[in-house]
């Protein structure tokens, strides 16, 4: 049961990521570009494991692309981490209800 909660919003996430942020190796990029790179940077190293072509984060990039990178990939990140958590004890309760 525990894994019904969190599946689905992952592969939104992954299909959001193929749609909307693929990044190009050579195109230059800036904090714009490193904000939206950031909020999809779990989605895309999930696609990266599986593709080497793919990658999370721009290699052609200003500084203010790495600054707006690193604080949305950890804002990013600590979202998941407590949708996760949040998810698994809702789980977890949900499926301990039914013990009588």
């Amino acid at each position: 049961m525990v894994f019904m909660f969190l599946p689905w919003r992952l592969i939104v996430a992954i299909v959001a990521a193929v749609l909307f942020v693929n990044i190009n190796g050579t195109e230059l990029y800036g904090w714009q570009a490193g904000l939206a790179h950031g909020l999809f940077f779990l989605p895309n190293l999930v696609r990266h494991l599986f593709d080497g072509d793919v990658l999370f984060k721009a290699t052609n990039c200003t500084t203010g692309y790495h600054v707006a990178w690193w604080i949305v990939t950890v804002g990013s990140c600590i979202g998941w981490l407590v949708d996760a958590t949040f998810s698994f004890m809702k789980a977890s309760v949900f499926v301990g209800s039914d013990k009588e």
